[in-house]
């Protein structure tokens, strides 16, 4: 084998292992233990709940969650955003995606 066909494949395993790990699918037990360690220094579970509060769509909500990650500075992976997006919209929010 020589070494530009070894370095193709190299090159192929690696680009395939990144595509599935951007197919996992969101675990909100792991974004609530996120958020739990890493929010609630801001504010409570009450914000999530108002009647006046300022996420509308699921749209809105992950790029409140992305502001927060680098507000905290507690950076998040874009897997952990996307956990702890889930967490909160399956237990507050319940928008569609």
């Amino acid at each position: 084998m020589t070494t530009k066909t070894l370095a193709f494949f190299v090159a192929v395993t690696f680009s395939m292992t990144s595509a599935w790990a951007t197919d996992r699918a969101p675990d909100a037990t792991h974004g609530k233990i996120l958020h739990n360690k890493n929010c609630m220094g801001c504010h409570d579970n009450h914000q999530y709940t108002r009647p006046n509060r300022i996420i509308h769509t699921f749209e809105d909500l992950s790029a409140r969650v992305k502001f927060c990650d680098a507000a905290a500075n507690a950076n998040f992976s874009s897997d952990d955003l996307t956990d702890v997006v889930e967490y909160l919209n399956a237990d507050f929010y319940k928008f569609r995606k």
